[in-house]
């Protein structure tokens, strides 16, 4: 899958029009996985299977690949006016080659690194965070992939006991996700 197929309209918040489900939910649970979550805001808690398998899942990842989100975020310049164009483009590599439950896992492993990142260097711009995440993920192709793959009930299903050749297979399709990570960050590190 090209990453055109998957960009669309940024600042889709910027609209007057009412959300859908898909847009809520996929706020829902940004909310949970950076303000609650990496943040430690208990308001934002959900209280979703999707929202704990989720921050379950996603916690293995960062243990795992932690210096390759980290060492993203030290090479992004966040600060400037293009950091939702930069936010965009890393979020269409993750998904180049496909789209599955691992790299949307990885999608909110990096906001989230993005959004604490932004928090301990007091850039004010965490909330923009959630809000490209739970755009992008309410976005067409994402938010069709999602319900054709059975919705959040069937990520839930999918991690729900992950042994043996299937838990191999997922942290297989993690790592090279975030290996195409790393070579991300390297090329917006050159770029700037």
């Amino acid at each position: 899958m090209a990453p055109s197929e998957i960009h669309h309209t940024p600042n889709m918040s910027r609209n007057r029009r009412m959300k859908s489900q898909d847009e809520k939910y996929a706020r829902e649970l940004a909310c949970d996985y950076i303000y609650y979550n990496k943040l430690g805001k208990e308001a934002y808690k959900s209280k979703t299977n999707a929202a704990a398998t989720l921050r379950r899942i996603g916690r293995e990842v960062e243990t795992r690949h932690e210096m390759v989100l980290k060492n993203m975020c030290d090479k992004l310049d966040i600060r400037t006016s293009t950091a939702e164009n930069t936010f965009r483009t890393v979020a269409d590599e993750i998904f180049v080659s496909g789209i599955n439950w691992g790299r949307i896992v990885v999608l909110y492993c990096f906001a989230a690194e993005v959004a604490v990142f932004c928090s301990q260097h007091e850039i004010d711009i965490v909330e923009d965070v959630v809000t490209w995440l739970s755009e992008y993920v309410s976005e067409r192709t994402l938010a069709e992939w999602i319900k054709k793959s059975g919705g959040w009930e069937a990520f839930c299903e999918q991690f729900k006991d992950v042994h043996g050749e299937t838990e191999k297979f997922w942290w297989n399709s993690i790592f090279y996700t975030t290996i195409g990570l790393g070579t991300i960050a390297a090329m917006l590190y050159v770029k700037s």
